[in-house]
């Protein structure tokens, strides 16, 4: 293979998998090879992963080992490999140690905002997939030992496990009064309501849901062609926000309408069954030189309905 002197190839030496002697896996970082995909029929899974940083992929393999574990035969059993650096050090992987962080109870309903029990603050951890219990030290200051698993690479930081508690008892649910912070100071906490537009929205996704649509996120870019031609508009370059240098020609502008992802869902399911309910509460941008941007958002409700018997829905 012509790239091989530069690029170093995985190549099957014998035929542990049922292939031929001297059959190429992949070319990294070229392309994959054919021979191993994974089929319905496919048993034996090798997860291999390269990277720069160690911690990035020590993260993405265990994501993926914990992820695949689920439906093997002894469910969640993953076969350790031994990989030996240059150096001549081996280490195993994949390292699925959980690690404990200890969290006062006082940093977590200090930054929240309200006042809850430890019993409490364990519950709505357990909720987020986080094992914690109350520390049986003798410290008089009440804390919280939380056991991370690696299927959690995001909780890096006490602040972190502050916001699933938050999270799991509801971010609506927290209102303003004033409370003792971590620190031991009185304060207001922080109001979170929701903004009116945002209420209004979420009314609404509530209300088209209830009558049997289903709603939709789609990009908030697209290419030029499905925001103006596709859709039977000129383009007056009056409205539209362009992207400069974009890196695909899908996403080439800001789009001036909901009815280009709406329109694009439906394309790509054309095989489901019919009647197709969908509907997006979404923003658009359009150019406004009033404004110190040079353009603002509108927020937008776009609903369709597609049937082989259409009528008045």
């Amino acid at each position: 293979m012509a790239f091989s002197q530069f690029w170093s190839c995985l190549a099957l030496e014998d035929s542990d998998i049922g292939g031929s002697v001297r059959t190429v896996l992949s070319l990294p970082p070229i392309i994959n090879g054919a021979h191993s995909a994974i089929t319905l029929e496919t048993k034996n899974v090798f997860i291999e992963c390269t990277a720069t940083d160690l911690t990035k992929a020590k993260i993405v393999l265990n994501t993926m080992v914990t992820t695949f574990s689920e439906y093997c035969e002894n469910k969640f059993v993953i076969e350790p490999v031994e990989v030996i650096y240059s150096d001549g050090k081996s280490h195993i992987y994949p390292d699925l140690s959980v690690y404990n962080m200890e969290v006062s109870l006082s940093y977590i309903t200090g930054l929240i905002g309200v006042s809850l029990e430890a019993e409490e603050v364990t519950k709505f951890l357990n909720q987020m997939q986080l094992h914690a219990k109350q520390s049986t030290s003798g410290n008089k200051q009440c804390k919280i030992v939380v056991s991370v698993p690696p299927t959690r690479s995001d909780v890096l930081h006490p602040c972190d496990v502050m916001e699933d508690v938050a999270i799991a008892y509801g971010f609506n649910a927290i209102k303003d009064k004033a409370i003792v912070d971590n620190k031991g100071s009185k304060r207001l906490a922080a109001s979170l309501t929701l903004l009116s537009l945002n209420e209004l929205s979420d009314l609404i996704r509530k209300e088209v849901a209830m009558v049997g649509f289903t709603e939709v996120l789609t990009f908030i870019l697209c290419s030029k062609k499905e925001n103006f031609a596709m859709l039977n508009r000129k383009d007056d370059k009056s409205k539209a926000v362009i992207i400069g240098n974009p890196r695909s020609s899908d996403f080439e502008a800001v789009r001036t309408s909901l009815m280009p992802g709406i329109l694009k869902t439906v394309a790509h399911n054309k095989d489901h069954p019919k009647p197709i309910k969908i509907f997006e509460v979404g923003d658009i941008a359009i150019l406004d030189d009033k404004n110190d941007v040079g353009a603002k958002n509108l927020r937008q409700l776009a609903a369709l309905y597609c049937g082989a018997n259409a009528g008045f829905e």
